[in-house]
C-alpha cells in the first residue's frame, strides 16, 4: 500500500443523503469513495443518544407571515439547547410541538405551545410573548421572530430535561478529555453554525469536556466544507472533519460526501446538520480515543 495513503491517520468515510444520512464506511488508509444512494445508516445513528428529538408542526394563527417563518426559527433555537429539532422531518420517536400565534393590540404577539410525546401524551403547555412594531410582524422581519423563537426554546427545553442527560459541567472536568471546537468553514446557508452546534451536541453526550475561551484543551475539532457544481444540476458536498492535538499535530480525519440538488443547503440546515454530525460521531470518537492523553496526564 502506498506510504502516503497509510501512516497513523484514521479516515472514516460517510455519504450525506439529501435529508437523511447514509451508512458510515469506516476504514483506515483508504481514499474517499463516491457514496451509493441506496446506503442506509444503522438504526443507532438515526438519533442522538438519550436526547429527545422535536418535530415543529406548521404554526397556526396570525400574523400569518410570521407564523410561516416561526417554525424554522424555533427548530434552530432548540438546536442551540442541544435538542435535535426540525420543522421539515419527523420520526416515530419524535416529540411534536404545536403552536398558535395570537396577535394583540400594540404589536404584541403571544405564542401558545403544546408539546406532545411520541405516544400522543401531553408533556406540557407553555406561552411566550413579545412586542414589536406591527409593520415588522406584517413583513415577518427576522429580529422579532428570532426573539420569540428564543423565548419559546427557553420555555420548551426544561420540559425535555428528563429526556436528555445534563451536559458536563465545565467546573467538573476531572479525568475527561478536553475538546475545543474550532471553526466549520465553507458551508452554504447557515451550515457553518449549524454543523458546529450539531457536532458539539453529539460530542457532549460522549463523556467529553467541551471547553471554550481560555480553557486549555487536549484536542481540537474543526471542519472544512466544499460545495462544487456538477453537470446534472446537482451539487457535490464534501465535509472533512479534522481532529488534532493541542500542539497542532493531526490525529486523523472524518470525511463525508455526496451529491444533493442544487440550492438544497443554501438556507437553514436544520436536522440535516444533526444527521451529518451523527454520521461523523463514531469516527470522531475513535480519533478522540486515539489522541486522548493517558489517565493522569491531562
Amino acid at each position: 500500500m502506498p506510504r502516503r495513503a497509510c501512516g497513523r491517520e484514521l479516515s472514516v468515510l460517510a455519504g450525506v443523503l439529501v435529508a437523511m444520512i447514509v451508512a458510515m464506511l469506516v476504514g483506515a488508509c483508504q481514499p474517499l469513495p463516491h457514496p451509493f444512494a441506496d446506503d442506509r445508516p444503522p438504526a443507532a445513528l438515526l438519533r442522538v443518544r438519550d436526547v429527545a428529538g422535536v418535530s415543529v408542526a406548521p404554526i397556526a394563527g396570525k400574523p400569518q407571515a410570521a407564523a410561516k417563518k416561526l417554525a424554522a426559527a424555533v427548530a434552530k433555537a432548540l438546536l442551540k439547547h442541544d435538542i435535535p429539532a426540525s420543522e421539515r422531518t419527523a420520526s416515530l420517536d419524535s416529540y411534536q410541538l404545536y403552536g398558535q400565534l395570537l396577535e394583540e393590540p400594540a404589536g404584541q404577539v403571544t405564542a401558545k405551545w403544546r408539546l406532545i410525546d411520541a405516544k400522543g401524551r401531553l408533556v406540557g403547555e407553555r406561552t411566550a410573548k413579545i412586542e414589536a412594531a406591527s409593520a415588522d410582524w406584517a413583513a415577518a422581519a427576522d429580529p422579532p421572530i428570532e426573539r420569540l423563537a428564543g423565548l419559546t426554546a427557553d420555555a420548551i427545553a426544561p420540559l425535555l430535561e428528563d429526556e436528555a442527560p445534563k451536559a458536563v459541567a465545565q467546573a467538573d472536568q476531572g479525568g475527561r478529555t478536553r475538546v475545543a471546537l474550532g471553526k466549520v468553514e465553507g458551508a452554504p446557508g447557515d451550515g457553518d453554525e449549524s454543523l458546529a452546534n450539531a457536532v458539539a451536541a453529539v460530542l457532549k453526550r460522549q463523556d467529553l469536556a467541551i471547553v471554550t475561551g481560555a480553557q486549555k484543551p487536549d484536542l481540537y475539532v474543526d471542519a472544512a466544507v466544499a460545495v462544487t457544481p456538477d453537470k446534472t444540476g446537482q451539487q457535490h458536498v464534501k465535509i472533512v472533519w479534522r481532529v488534532r492535538r493541542a500542539d497542532g499535530a493531526q490525529i486523523g480525519t472524518v470525511g463525508q460526501e455526496n451529491d444533493v440538488p442544487k440550492g438544497l443547503l443554501d438556507g437553514p440546515w436544520g436536522d440535516v446538520a444533526y444527521n451529518i454530525a451523527l454520521a461523523a460521531g463514531d469516527g470522531l470518537m475513535q480519533l478522540v480515543a486515539r489522541g486522548a492523553p493517558p489517565p493522569g496526564k491531562s
